[in-house]
């Protein structure tokens, strides 16, 4: 790949690099310079070869005045992260925060596995951080595991449907796990939002979608598909693009839009935290309300992140738009990429499943 920012997708204005993993949750986890698993690297006609080098030579392309624009950013999710690891309050202003760092962390690190292998896929990025971050409705789930050891890993950024579509991934710091997941109306329709009766694709980079009016009414789970581990959800709708297009904005000017919206004049939803039975808005005000209930073992959790986080790809992969509006050569590409995809998701969810089986 081509030398680009990882924030604007430009040719970089000055010689600066970005650590997709900040130096702060380095030094937060454990020594900057240790080595570190970064999945592995799959070349034809060879064994996968692991990656492992240090978190701190884990950096990429980036404008100084783009790498500097998200200083504040950093410095509120560092104190975020320290105050939910000392099971502090954190308010909704919070988690707004914290799911504006995830935007950033799960697409810099995309883009970081696409520089790492070089792009095998071929694929011309449209996701950069700017264009992506606050976007799309999104959530966090929070789990917490009894080890006192420090560690920082994530999970799914080499699993095949994060290649193509890097809406999904899991975050372990020290004893806490952070499943982040986002797309394109991911639960518009449950929450009671105007959402897509069909969404198609117009190129292999382009999809458009027909829009009918929100129910008004919330569903529980937000999610059709419920998480199988039980922490704590929090959700927040996004509309920021939809509230630029004249025709798409009629539908978010009602009441029930504006009364769920922390700005609705930017397309931001309200904080919402979810259990079992019901959602509700979460606290202005600083809460532990968002602290998980359950404590898990932490090798039984790691496998159970795994799994859930590949199952969360593929649900999210069953949004794709139709293709019914390519031409036929492209139609037939994205089918078969998509059936690639669908079938290594496959074989990898049952090489996991075995492993939680023998741990049984």
């Amino acid at each position: 790949m081509a030398k680009q920012c990882v924030f604007c997708g430009d040719k970089p204005d000055e010689k600066s690099v970005e650590h997709v993993i900040p130096r702060w949750l380095i030094e937060l986890t454990g020594n900057p310079k240790r080595k570190a698993h970064f999945g592995y690297q799959f070349k034809e006609k060879l064994s996968p070869k692991e990656r492992v080098f240090s978190f701190d030579a884990f950096k990429f392309p980036s404008c100084a005045s783009c790498n500097q624009k998200y200083s504040d950013l950093e410095a509120g999710t560092k104190s975020i992260i320290e105050r939910m690891l000392t099971f502090d309050t954190l308010s909704a202003f919070h988690f707004n925060t914290l799911l504006n760092w995830l935007d950033k962390v799960r697409i810099g690190l995309w883009l970081g596995y696409q520089y790492l292998d070089k792009n095998p896929a071929g694929i011309t990025p449209k996701y950069y951080i700017e264009k992506r971050l606050g976007v799309n409705d999104r959530m966090v789930a929070i789990f917490k595991t009894d080890t006192d050891i420090k560690g920082l890993n994530f999970v799914g950024c080499d699993f095949p449907s994060f290649t193509y579509t890097p809406s999904c991934f899991s975050l372990r710091i020290n004893n806490i796990w952070l499943l982040n997941m986002s797309y394109n109306d991911l639960f518009s329709r449950r929450i009671g939002f105007p959402y897509p009766q069909e969404t198609y694709a117009i190129t292999k980079q382009l999809e458009q979608g027909t829009f009918t009016w929100g129910r008004n009414r919330m569903m529980v789970p937000l999610l059709k598909n419920r998480l199988n581990i039980k922490g704590t959800e929090i959700y927040q709708p996004m509309f920021r693009y939809r509230n630029l297009d004249p025709v798409a904005k009629e539908l978010y000017e009602t009441h029930y839009v504006r009364d769920n919206s922390m700005v609705w004049e930017e397309g931001i939803g309200k904080i919402f935290i979810q259990d079992n039975r019901t959602i509700h808005e979460y606290p202005s005000v600083p809460s532990i309300e968002y602290l998980p209930k359950i404590t898990y073992n932490f090798q039984e959790l790691w496998l159970k992140i795994a799994i859930q986080t590949l199952e969360s790809q593929q649900f999210i992969d069953s949004f794709a738009p139709s293709f019914t509006k390519l031409d036929l050569s492209e139609r037939k590409h994205m089918m078969k990429q998509m059936e690639l995809v669908r079938s290594l998701n496959e074989e990898l969810h049952r090489i996991l499943l075995k492993k939680q089986k023998r741990l049984q």
